[in-house]
């Protein structure tokens, strides 16, 4: 009887670990959606970084055009901001990565607290629900002793 209830405990853990990886929970989800939302930022971050580059080198050989100092002034802004909205985009890809890590160990501990056995399996019937030899169970009341008796 108890090896069944410990095989449909372990059986039903085994199952709740397949169902989390086949079907991705919903902080799993924000943190793919966050992570792609970030990724995207760093690359026109860097693309724009780059082009941001080759216009400084450009100045450098030409620096009587007046246009690439406008077109300076213009990607240098651009960069700030994408530089902020990177930086935005990391900062909601950590608080979605907290809110995952917070689900997954609420799914341990309701793992492990599936697997505890509520009962002690050396007893039968009410002392089996002991925890120790001494524990009291509800109802129960440790007779008085009387003065001098041991």
């Amino acid at each position: 009887m108890m090896n069944k209830a410990f095989c449909i405990s372990l059986c039903l853990g085994a199952f709740l670990m397949v169902g989390c990886t086949s079907h991705p929970s919903p902080q799993q989800t924000m943190v793919d959606d966050r992570y792609m939302v970030y990724k995207e930022m760093e690359k026109a971050y860097r693309t724009a970084e780059e082009e941001y580059m080759n216009l400084l080198f450009n100045i450098e050989r030409m620096p009587e055009e007046e246009e690439l100092w406008i077109m300076k002034r213009d990607k240098m802004l651009e960069l700030m901001q994408l530089k902020e909205l990177m930086l935005n985009a990391r900062a909601e890809l950590d608080q979605a990565m907290q809110e995952w890590e917070r689900h997954m160990v609420d799914l341990q501990a309701e793992q492990k607290k599936a697997q505890v056995k509520p009962y002690n399996p050396n007893f039968t019937g009410r002392d089996g629900q002991r925890t120790s030899p001494g524990q009291l169970l509800p109802g129960e009341v440790k007779p008085k002793q009387k003065y001098g008796e041991l």
